[in-house]
């Protein structure tokens, strides 16, 4: 006999890269458009509904939502799930469960993780990096003339 919480197995997860304040949209790879639940699940907490929905006359219908930046639209004949303005919180491996003729078919997770590419603090980090390498070369090379100069002088005084 298994107890806990029942955990289904979720497809390998692609990774995608994302900043922060930036808005986002996964795919549900579930294709054709059934009743789509979106779960988010971190290593360090149990999985968290963020939004279910419907198909009525065409148009998603959400059930729930669990915050208002998570929403829906249709992508590649599936619900996608679209996240506005990304916070920390929202990082962790997001898929979604469909109701597939009454049984429940999971779609191939995504795990969003942050990215400092193309952040203007990376830029300025990249920056900073390299000019305190460049004095430092500087500095070296100063010494070493200096230290030449003082070896070429002594020798010439000798």
């Amino acid at each position: 006999m298994m107890s806990g919480i029942w955990m289904p197995f979720v497809p390998a997860a692609e990774v995608q890269y994302v900043q922060y304040g930036s808005t986002v949209t996964l795919n549900c790879k579930i294709f054709y458009i059934y009743d789509t639940t979106w779960l988010r699940n971190n290593p360090d907490s149990t999985p968290t509904v963020i939004l279910s929905a419907s198909l009525t006359e065409a148009q998603p219908v959400q059930g729930f939502q669990l915050n208002f930046r998570f929403s829906l639209e249709i992508m590649n004949q599936s619900l996608a799930l679209k996240i506005t303005n990304i916070e920390e919180g929202d990082l962790g491996l997001y898929y979604c469960i469909a109701n597939v003729e009454t049984a429940l078919t999971v779609g191939r997770g995504t795990t969003l993780q942050v990215s400092s590419q193309g952040s203007s603090w990376s830029f300025f980090q990249h920056w900073y990096c390299m000019v305190v390498g460049f004095v430092l070369l500087v500095m070296v090379l100063a010494v070493c003339i200096t230290h030449w100069k003082a070896n070429f002088n002594r020798e010439n005084t000798d």
